[in-house]
């Protein structure tokens, strides 16, 4: 007998045993009936056939659903990750310093990548491999990983740093100050944290400078104080400017009435500051931006730093 007989007697059978259940209604029990004799006909079976299967339809329904209801659950908790696993993961770590160290940042990426490969959680791994990007010119690479060491850690401060370094050389201040920023406010006692914030945020401010479009015939000093490539130019430029002569003519004119010394001569210097910041504010944010880009010009850029030795961020 094949399986869809088998299954059709089964069939007949439980509907069988509902009729002589007499639970059913007249008209019930006439359907039922005729559902017997239509799967008799069907399939060709003969009573004989039904006597031979003893299979209740019941008990097989309720032995599929208690086997799905007790069947294994999914496990949602992520892996467990052995101790020799994790071991592993920091000797190659090692060698990837020491790669790193000697500048041999191709086999530095290949040592982080194998740490990674084996323990996947630990935030430093990524930020390392991160450097080994950066060291290389693979910036994209570098946002990436420090983008996952930052999804692992969002305290890791020195993956803010490096992925600083990665958005800065990709040209993106804006990206690269927000990044600084983060890491000086997680470590603010961090003096080279600082340094990269207050380089890129000198960056990001010639840029925009230079991206405002510059008006010739305005009459102010602070657009050509601004646009100024020299420091002495500047000066000039603003001892040339009618507000500002009014306001030293007039300090000046105080001064020779009046005595006092070096005292006096600092009074003097911080009320023409005052007197220049109320008549134009602008003019002293152009000398700043002047003394700023003059001395940015004797800075290095942003530092990459060397990897993290730890085991835990």
């Amino acid at each position: 007998m094949d399986d869809r007989r088998r299954i059709a007697i089964i069939i007949v059978n439980h509907l069988k045993n509902e009729l002589k259940s007499g639970n059913f209604s007249e008209d019930s029990v006439e359907s039922l009936e005729v559902a017997v004799q239509c799967l008799e006909s069907a399939y060709s079976l003969n009573p004989p056939d039904s006597d031979r299967v003893h299979i209740n339809l019941e008990n097989i329904i309720k032995e599929f659903y208690l086997k799905a209801s007790s069947g294994p659950k999914p496990n949602n908790k992520k892996s467990e990750i052995s101790q020799a696993d994790k071991d592993e993961a920091e000797w190659h770590k090692q060698f990837g310093n020491d790669h790193m160290r000697n500048q041999n940042n191709e086999k530095a990426i290949e040592a982080y990548s194998a740490s990674i490969s084996l323990n996947p959680t630990n935030p430093i791994y990524y930020c390392n491999r991160a450097a080994a990007y950066n060291a290389i010119g693979k910036y994209n690479d570098a946002i990436e990983d420090c983008q996952k060491a930052i999804e692992l850690d969002s305290t890791y401060c020195k993956a803010y740093c490096r992925l600083g370094l990665a958005f800065t050389c990709l040209k993106d201040y804006q990206k690269a100050v927000s990044c600084y920023k983060k890491a000086c406010e997680l470590d603010p006692e961090n003096l080279g944290y600082q340094r990269n914030y207050q380089l890129t945020l000198n960056n990001l401010q010639t840029v925009t400078e230079q991206e405002i479009p510059q008006d010739d015939s305005s009459p102010t000093t602070a657009n050509s104080a601004m646009g100024s490539p020299n420091l002495m130019e500047t000066a000039a430029r603003l001892m040339n400017d009618p507000e500002v002569n009014t306001v030293l003519n007039t300090i000046l004119g105080d001064v020779e009435q009046s005595s006092g010394g070096l005292d006096r001569l600092m009074q003097v210097g911080q009320t023409i500051v005052t007197r220049l910041q109320t008549s134009n504010p602008n003019i002293l944010d152009g000398l700043r931006m002047q003394f700023q880009s003059a001395h940015n010009e004797e800075q290095s850029s942003p530092q990459n730093g060397y990897p993290d030795e730890e085991n835990t961020p």
